[in-house]
């Protein structure tokens, strides 16, 4: 199977778990997690049944969603997850202005070991 961001990420739960790295852990989990939740679309498909009345047929309309997964390109996985960089960045601004520095401080090494990740994999594979 092709390595995708995705994978390469996955793969690296066991080992930071292993190694204790809480921080990073958290990190990659959570680009993972927006990933795959970007993967995920649901469709509503209206209900097959053609009713008789109009009362029922208004009843039995709920319709049924319909789980679809699209397969993301590279290059859409890197920036979803480059987004969760983002976010932890400006969640360590507001943090330190509210004089919570040891939370701006974690914020900020997740969102550093999670770039190094990031950049490792894109530079690994550039010209795919």
């Amino acid at each position: 199977t092709m390595t995708t961001l995705l994978t390469t990420l996955r793969a690296e739960l066991a080992p930071l778990m292993k190694r204790r790295e809480k921080f990073t852990l958290r990190a990659v989990r959570d680009a993972i997690a927006a990933i795959e939740n970007a993967e995920v679309t649901y469709l509503t498909t209206p209900d097959p049944f053609d009713l008789p009345s109009e009362h029922i047929a208004g009843a039995a309309r709920f319709g049924t969603a319909e789980r679809i997964v699209r397969e993301l390109s590279d290059d859409e996985m890197l920036s979803i997850a480059r987004a969760q960089v983002d976010v932890r960045l400006e969640e360590a601004v507001r943090y330190r202005s509210e004089g919570e520095v040891d939370r701006a401080l974690t914020l900020k090494a997740e969102a550093l070991a999670l770039t190094d990740r990031l950049d490792a994999y894109a530079g690994s594979h550039s010209g795919d």
